[in-house]
Parts: C-alpha cells; sequence; structure tokens
C-alpha cells in the first residue's frame, strides 16, 4: 500500500500551498483563468445591474418585455454567480489571505448590490392582477421560464411590498455577519494546541488531525485530542454563543417579515417540502432508539469500555489495521465501486479527476472538512483535506457524487433550471458512498470475516453520523429556534442543557461531559438553518434508490440518471417521486433503519464468533515486535 501522499500528521509543520504539487490542486481556470478576468467580470457588473433594473416598471408590457428582462436578469445572475464561487474558492484556499478576502469581500458587496436592484421583481410581477400575471406565465415566449413563473405565484402570501423587499436585500449585508464571524473564528483564529499520540509524537493539532487521531485505537490518545479539541471551544463559548443566538434570531426575524409561521416552515418553503418531512423523519429516528443503542452496545463490548465517550464514538471496531490509502488509490476505489451507474458515469469522472477537480491536502489557512461546488458551464471542483482513511476514500465519493450532479445537470438544463436544491443533492452523493460500500462487500470473500467486518463498521458509522447525527442537530434546530420564537432567551446555559438533552436521547449510555454539551458551537451548518436534516433524508432516499438500481438493473440507474440530468427543473419531491422514492411517507426512511439493523446484527455475529480474539493475539505480537520501529518513523517521516 503506497504512502506518499498520505499526511502524516506526526510532522509538525502544516504545509503551506505553494509546497503542494500542482496536480493536487485544483484548477479553476474553468471559471476565470486569472484574477485579471474576475475583475473585469467585477468592473461591468454596474451595467449589468442597470440593465437588468431598466425593465423597472415594464414587466407587465407584453410577454416579449417580460422574456427580455428574464433574460437579462439571468445574465446578471449567472455572472454574480461566477464573480461569487471563484471568490469564495480563493478564499478557501488561505481563509487567512488578505487579497483573497478582500475579493470575497468585494463579491459580497456586489451581491448585495445585485439583490437591492432586483428587489422591485417579485413584488412588481405579484402586483399585477392576477389575470394578466397568469396571462403572461402561460404564454409560449416564456415556457422556458414556466416552472418559475408558477413558483412565484405560490409564492404569493410571502413577498412583501417592493420597499419592504428592497429594506430586506439591504439587511443581507447585516444578516451576514453571525456566519462570517464564526467562519473567520472558527477557521482563521482557533488554534488547538498539540498533544501526543500513542508512539510520543508532538502534533499541532487542526480539524483534520483531530479527525485523524480520534479514530486511534489508543483510548488516551482519542481521549487527549479530544479534550484539548474542546478545549479551544471551551474558551470561546460565551462569544460563540452570542454568535449562535444571534443567527438563530436573524431567522426567526426572516421568517416572520415573510409571514411564515416559523422559521422551519420558512426554511422549507423554497423547496416546496412540507414540515411533515422533517417531523416524520425525527419521530422515525427516535423510535429506531433499540437498535441505536444497539449499536452503542456493541461498540461498548468490543472496545472494552464501560463508560462510552464521544471520542469513542468513530474509533474502527475492526481489530485490523485501518489501511491507508493514497490519494490515487482513493480514486481507483471510488472508480471501481460506481461500476452500477454505468459505463458513461464512470468515465465522465474519471476525466474529471485527472483534469484537477480536486484540492487534495491540508494546508495552512486551508478551509477545514470537504465540499464540492462551481459555477454554470465551468467544471465543478471538491476540496479536501486528505489523511488517507478509508473514511477519507468515502468522502472523496461523497463530493464526487455532488459533482457529477452539477456536471450532469449543468450539461442538459439552461442556467435557471441547473441549480439543484441540498434536498437532491444529498442522494446524489450518499448514493455513491452506498454503492462503494456494497462493491466491497462483494469484492471481500464470505470466509474473510474480519474484512467484512471492517466494511461493515465503516457503513454503520457512515450511517449513524448521517442519519442519526444529523437528525439530532435537526431536532436541536427546532428546539432552539422555537425558543427564540416564544421569546426566551438564548443563552450559553439554555444551548447548552437543550444540546445535553437531546444528546442523551440520541445517544443512549454515552457519557455527557463538558465538551458534549458545548459541541452545538462548532457545527458550522447551524448558520445556515435547518439545513442538516437534509443529510438524512438524503442518506435514506440514497438507500432506496441504490436497492433500485442493485435489483431492478437498467430502469432504474436511467431513473437516477434522469434526477441527475433535471437539475431543479421542478420541485425535489416531484423529481425525487419519479425516481421511485417517496419521502413524504416514512417508508425509505424505515427501510434506511432496516438496512442499518441488518449490518449492525452481521457486525454482531462476527464479534460473538471468536474472530476478534484470534486477530487480537496476532495484533499484539505485531505490536510487539514493530512498536520501536513504527514509533520511529513517525518521528522521522
Amino acid at each position: 500500500m503506497g504512502t506518499q501522499d498520505v499526511i502524516d500528521i506526526a510532522s509538525s509543520a502544516i504545509p503551506t500551498r505553494d509546497q503542494i504539487a500542482l496536480e493536487d490542486t485544483w484548477d479553476l481556470s474553468g471559471i476565470y483563468s486569472d484574477e485579471t478576468g474576475w475583475t473585469a467580470d467585477a468592473d461591468r457588473m454596474s451595467a449589468l445591474i442597470a440593465t437588468a433594473a431598466s425593465h423597472r416598471g415594464a414587466l407587465g408590457e407584453s410577454a416579449a418585455r417580460l422574456r427580455q428582462a428574464l433574460d437579462d436578469i439571468m445574465l446578471l445572475r449567472q455572472t454574480l454567480e461566477r464573480l461569487r464561487v471563484y471568490a469564495m474558492l480563493r478564499r478557501d484556499e488561505n481563509t487567512g489571505d488578505s487579497e483573497s478576502l478582500a475579493r470575497y469581500e468585494r463579491s459580497m458587496a456586489i451581491a448585495i448590490e445585485s439583490a437591492e436592484a432586483l428587489a422591485f421583481v417579485e413584488p412588481a410581477l405579484l402586483g399585477l392582477d392576477p389575470t394578466v400575471f397568469d396571462r403572461l406565465r402561460h404564454d409560449a415566449l416564456l415556457e422556458p421560464y414556466a416552472h418559475m413563473l408558477d413558483d412565484l405565484a405560490r409564492r404569493r402570501p410571502h413577498v412583501r411590498s417592493q420597499e419592504v423587499e428592497e429594506i430586506l436585500a439591504q439587511n443581507a449585508d447585516i444578516a451576514r455577519a453571525p456566519a462570517d464571524a464564526f467562519t473567520a473564528l472558527d477557521n482563521a483564529d482557533l488554534t488547538f494546541g498539540r498533544v501526543r499520540d500513542e508512539f510520543g509524537n508532538e502534533i499541532e493539532l487542526t480539524k483534520a488531525r483531530q479527525a485523524v487521531l480520534l479514530r486511534s485505537k489508543d483510548r488516551a490518545t482519542r481521549r487527549r485530542a479530544y479534550e484539548t479539541f474542546g478545549e479551544a471551544y471551551l474558551a470561546h463559548r460565551h462569544t460563540l454563543a452570542a454568535l449562535h443566538g444571534a443567527s438563530v434570531r436573524g431567522d426567526v426575524f426572516h421568517a416572520r417579515v415573510r409571514n411564515h409561521a416559523s422559521a422551519r416552515e420558512a426554511a422549507l418553503f423554497g423547496d416546496n417540502v412540507p414540515t411533515a418531512v422533517y417531523d416524520t423523519l425525527i419521530s422515525s429516528v427516535r423510535a429506531a432508539q433499540p437498535v441505536l443503542a444497539r449499536y452503542l452496545d456493541l461498540r461498548s463490548q468490543i472496545l472494552g469500555v464501560d463508560d462510552l465517550a464521544a471520542y469513542d464514538l468513530v474509533v474502527p471496531l475492526s481489530p485490523e489495521q485501518e489501511p491507508q490509502h493514497t490519494y490515487r488509490e482513493g480514486v481507483d476505489l471510488v472508480l471501481g465501486g460506481l461500476d452500477l451507474l454505468g459505463a458513461e458515469y464512470v468515465a465522465d469522472l474519471r476525466a474529471g479527476f485527472g483534469n484537477r477537480w480536486v484540492d487534495v491536502h491540508e494546508t495552512k489557512g486551508k478551509r477545514s472538512g470537504a465540499y464540492s461546488w462551481g459555477a454554470y458551464a465551468a467544471p465543478p471542483v471538491i476540496l479536501m483535506n486528505w489523511n488517507g482513511t478509508m473514511n477519507d476514500v468515502l468522502t472523496l465519493a461523497h463530493e464526487a457524487g455532488h459533482a457529477m450532479h452539477s456536471y450532469y445537470s449543468d450539461t442538459k438544463l439552461p442556467f435557471h433550471q441547473a441549480g439543484y436544491s441540498i434536498f437532491l443533492a444529498e442522494i446524489a452523493s450518499t448514493v455513491n458512498e452506498v454503492l462503494l460500500t456494497w462493491s466491497l462487500l462483494e469484492r471481500t470473500a464470505g470466509e474473510d470475516v474480519l474484512g467484512r467486518f471492517a466494511i461493515l463498521d465503516r457503513f454503520a458509522e457512515t450511517y449513524f453520523g448521517t442519519v442519526v447525527r444529523q437528525t439530532m442537530f435537526a431536532e436541536y434546530e427546532q428546539r432552539v429556534h422555537a425558543l427564540a420564537e416564544s421569546g426566551q432567551p438564548l443563552t450559553l446555559e439554555v444551548l447548552n442543557a437543550i444540546y445535553a438533552e437531546i444528546s442523551a436521547t440520541y445517544l443512549p449510555d454515552v457519557t455527557v461531559d463538558e465538551r458534549v454539551r458545548v459541541n452545538w458551537a462548532r457545527i458550522p451548518h447551524f448558520y445556515r438553518a435547518f439545513y442538516v436534516y437534509q443529510y438524512a433524508t438524503g442518506l435514506s432516499a440514497a438507500i432506496a434508490i441504490t436497492r433500485a438500481i442493485r435489483d431492478e438493473g437498467e430502469p432504474a440507474r436511467e431513473r437516477y440518471l434522469q434526477l441527475l440530468a433535471s437539475g431543479g427543473s421542478d420541485y425535489p419531491l416531484a423529481l425525487l417521486a419519479r425516481a421511485g422514492v417517496d419521502l413524504t411517507s416514512p417508508a425509505p426512511i424505515q427501510a434506511g433503519l432496516a438496512e442499518f439493523e441488518t449490518v449492525i446484527a452481521e457486525m454482531e455475529r462476527i464479534a460473538a464468533s471468536g474472530a476478534f480474539d484470534q486477530a487480537q493475539v496476532a495484533n499484539t505480537a505485531g505490536r510487539n515486535g514493530n512498536a520501536d520501529r513504527i514509533g520511529r518513523a513517525g518521528l522521522d517521516a
């Protein structure tokens, strides 16, 4: 197994961007070849804004005038998207770089100016006599914009007067302050100290490195990494509570201004998702507590601990040493695991990997985590912080699913229809994860029970983290916003109490310590309210889709590929129904939970078979013979 590009976390220095090979960085030239092109587009935005705004007062003149107005608005928005995406991607390369930050700030200022200039559009259209508006939106000349105009009619009760809309647009610069402040604190200002691993190596702790250390087989190492990392958030807990509270209150304000019954309803309204889908998810996962308890009990038994802690929840349960993979080995695993999606899908993704879609390694100041993003008509890109674990391989498969969704929707649809919702995005990504997992299982011989256990363990960890944990986050968001809506203060103590109570429900018998209670403080998605539930519905729908592709073959695959190519041409639930999944029913959630229970049952059988005892003897002998060599290698690498 190669190791040349697996990051050595025992090294004290985090590399800078100029120390990374060009082929391991993303290629943003499809958006702008250099900053000169970005600046030129930024400079011409005033003219594009003026052209779009020139239709003010004339939208109802004729179908031809409205069509021209919408075309001009889409040109403005597409150019703005390129400006913002490029600026944010360059900022994320190094969140402490002043030039990138200045570019990002200029892009945000242009976005706010654009929003203010276009604030007249919806009130003006909805201010027309309903018969006039209906006649316009059904005119053949406006057929390309039919869904957009139909959706505008649906949103009539929540669009305010032109004056109020303009004020709301101006407020956007203020509204983003809590999220921007959190991002700066979390990615640029917070430092996490140093810890020693089980071999005595002193390690500068980062988010990516903490994620690796939490997978260490040595519990003392996990505990040190967890406690040291959490100390940074404890030290800033009052500031983080103020930022989080301000963000929640902002959500409540905007929901009320737009006549929504709650912030949750406002957040789901855009995708036309009923709150019943959210409630069904929470009730279904809460009802599955016996299965959750079985999984956590299995963790306790295999780890040999009576007091399961938060730092015990992601360490692999397999007794075998977790393999390390170079990035290119990870690429090969991903490509080899997606055969069921067809030769064209795999070939297109292979070409994307070869054309530098991925920014691979952690570097100084780079944004943590992973994501895929892009601008219309430009290749999608993927941010990674590669550490070489199987989790990184699965994350690469996940983000590749997003990238291919963008690639196909951009290829098949015009700009205003290509953008898909997060609700669908999380299905495209997790279909890839499930298919890769099944592929690995198929390639593992039945008699290799420990090999199968390792794969099942990763799936169980992914499912628990994606469905259970994200549903826990979703319920936390709902309760915190409900408190704000009832006028209750969101103090540090209140936030901690809610999070502790919910953690005890979803993580039965896991110790709730002071770092668990304040864990809400480090979740960036909470600054985009009611977002995370879609991870849980996404994986549940993905399991249903992959089952259909496996069992039905070509018809199910074609339905799924059509879903990817449908972008945002219709509401998410409608597009998903055409792919064969009904998330207004609890059936997909329950089917996913049943799959999870099947996995847990096989893991329990393997653990009870005695295979672990034999592996433990072999591993102990191996460690006794190699501990010094491994320790020195870690220090000298």
